[in-house]
């Protein structure tokens, strides 16, 4: 039997009670009795009867008309779910067939086909994903390990803050034990996975993190050692959505795969495993009846092509796909940049919660629900790569500026007429060139100079 992981009364493996009679076999029980009163008492069976199996589609019935919702949710607030891979780019997506639980998944909401990551470096990535801050305000900017500090505001905070139960699975990046970045002390009650990236290069670990204390029960239910990773991960969001299917809950899993690593053929193994994971969190929130009741957002914190310019369009573009079934009209394609740092003001006003104030994000919210341009965005997409001798870039309308040392010459492109970024205008936009140079000025703090 798989034993409980020691939390604070939320488990996220089913405890031996459910392993002996898991809460779906209930469920069918509860509903041959509910038939069999039916019998006796016919309008309870058009009232509450259960829906017939083998329905077609996301939640509708074998009529077609919308499914019940879980009878046990009280609460009107959506779920909030964020799916983050690591090294999944935009370059990954167009393989029609090879990802079939992504694929519906992007079919059914709406999809942004130049999205950005939130920096060079995963780790600030993350950082940007989680507090609506790009590298050039934000406190991590580069790949060196700092952890966020107890002022920066992390999705995590803004939805305990509504009410929501939180949790963070996969890896963290953002602080470690006994920091102020550590995931118990920005805004989640349940963490489980690696504290950094180096800890993630083995995706078959002894043990894992559980909060603060050190988990090694890494079994499976006939007591087999069953250590990979992704596999607990997987495990871990699955079951903190069936154990919170009646109250809103923000779940983050920031997935370490597919990762960056040289085997063609192990990169497609890691994909596969990545779409297996989307499909079971999506099944499962069909299995409580609360996916028209989940706000889904699925993207990666950075592209593929580790031996790239970290500033390229290779490496920062990532899919960016936003699902909400009956209030996001599914199909919508849109092809505006916008980056990972616009998604804690959109999920915020998607979900009527309040975001933090002076972010470098906008929402997306209007475009999303109701077809309209979101608010303008101040001064255009930044990104730095917090060096010694730091690279920089900024993004507007169709123009990509990138400063590199260490001279500090500024490149500048048309994606518009140049997506690849072959053709240096600098030399013949000089007005542009000084608009560039202009915008990269204002656009950041000065850079620590400890180079987080």
């Amino acid at each position: 039997m798989i034993r409980t992981i020691p939390s604070r009364g939320v488990p996220v493996l089913r405890s031996t009670f459910r392993d002996f009679l898991p809460p779906r076999a209930v469920v069918a029980v509860l509903a041959a009795l509910l038939g069999w009163v039916a019998t006796a008492v016919p309008f309870l069976a058009a009232a509450e009867g259960p829906q017939a199996a083998g329905a077609p589609g996301v939640g509708l019935s074998a009529s077609g008309q919308a499914a019940r919702g879980n009878m046990h949710r009280r609460s009107s607030q959506p779920n909030v779910i964020l799916l983050a891979a690591d090294g999944w780019s935009e370059a990954d997506v167009d393989h029609p067939g090879t990802r079939p639980h992504l694929e519906k998944l992007a079919a059914s909401g709406a999809r942004w086909t130049r999205a950005y990551a939130g920096a060079a470096s995963t780790p600030a990535s993350r950082a940007a994903l989680l507090t609506g801050r790009h590298s050039g305000h934000g406190r991590l900017r580069g790949p060196s390990p700092t952890p966020l500090a107890n002022e920066d505001i992390t999705l995590g905070e803004v939805f305990r803050a509504a009410g929501y139960r939180t949790a963070a699975v996969g890896v963290w990046d953002l602080g470690g034990n006994d920091t102020s970045g550590h995931p118990l002390k920005q805004g989640f009650a349940d963490w489980f996975g690696f504290l950094d990236s180096k800890e993630a290069r083995d995706l078959h670990p002894k043990s894992l993190w559980r909060n603060t204390d050190i988990f090694d029960n890494l079994i499976d239910a006939q007591g087999r050692l069953a250590n990979y990773a992704p596999d607990w991960f997987a495990r871990f969001a699955t079951n903190y959505v069936q154990v919170h299917e009646d109250h809103p809950f923000f779940l983050y899993v920031a997935h370490p795969l597919p990762g960056s690593v040289g085997s063609r053929e192990t990169r497609e193994q890691h994909l596969r495993l990545w779409d297996r994971l989307v499909g079971s969190v999506v099944r499962e929130l069909e299995r409580g009846r609360i996916l028209r009741d989940t706000i889904l957002v699925v993207t990666s914190t950075g592209g593929g092509g580790r031996g790239e310019d970290p500033l390229s369009e290779g490496r920062l573009r990532v899919p960016l796909w936003v699902s909400w079934p009956g209030k996001i009209p599914a199909g919508r394609v849109h092809d505006r940049p916008v980056a990972l740092w616009d998604v804690l003001p959109t999920v915020a006003a998607l979900a009527r919660v309040r975001a933090p104030a002076e972010l470098d994000g906008i929402s997306l919210a209007p475009e999303l629900l109701g077809g309209r341009d979101p608010l303008p965005r101040a001064g255009g997409l930044y990104w730095e790569t917090a060096e010694a001798m730091p690279r920089r870039a900024i993004l507007w309308e169709h123009w990509k500026a990138v400063e590199r040392p260490p001279a500090g010459a500024v490149e500048l492109f048309d994606l518009q007429a140049d997506p690849a970024t072959l053709k240096d205008l600098a030399e013949s936009q000089p007005e542009r060139l000084s608009e560039a140079r202009r915008r990269l000025r204002e656009a950041a703090d000065p850079l620590p100079s400890t180079h987080p």
